[in-house]
């Protein structure tokens, strides 16, 4: 509370005003603020039934995609790992997946949840594919399940 004092006006006479009462009835001022908010960074909904088949020398990916506002999904982004069949196998070692694509919402057919994806690949290759939706913001949702494939 700050006191403000005068002397000006009648000399014989102290005139003081509480500044804070002043600021009480005034709603806004004051400098005080609400607590900070953070941006709503959900993540988008994530793809849990990503399928592989061969279709000729194309590989076709397929996955049901929910297409409502309420999932943010603005597109999705198509990882690929690839290993020459002629390389041993080794199990339990880390797949090093390299970004592939990025196909946005707006480039696939949305009259019906189910989306594909083709690409022609190497022949004597064993491909391991995932999924990863984005939202608007690149805010990335989760992997989707792996799935792999050998091309003849």
């Amino acid at each position: 509370m700050v006191k403000w004092c005068v002397r000006r006006v009648f000399p014989k006479m102290l005139l003081c005003f509480v500044v804070a009462a002043i600021c009480a009835a005034i709603p806004i001022g004051c400098g005080k603020k609400g607590p900070p908010a953070l941006p709503n960074v959900e993540a988008p909904v994530g793809v849990n039934n990503l399928a592989v088949k061969l279709d000729g020398n194309d590989i076709v990916l397929s996955w049901t995609a929910t297409l409502n506002d309420d999932t943010g999904v603005a597109g999705y982004l198509i990882y690929r790992s690839a290993e020459p069949m002629s390389e041993d196998a080794c199990e339990g070692c880390p797949v090093l997946f390299k970004r592939g694509t990025k196909v946005p919402l707006s480039a696939m057919d949305l009259e019906r949840s189910l989306l594909e994806y083709r690409e022609t690949l190497l022949p004597g290759t064993l491909y391991r594919f995932k999924v990863v939706p984005y939202d608007a913001q690149e805010n990335l949702g989760p992997d989707s399940n792996i799935v792999k494939i050998v091309t003849d």
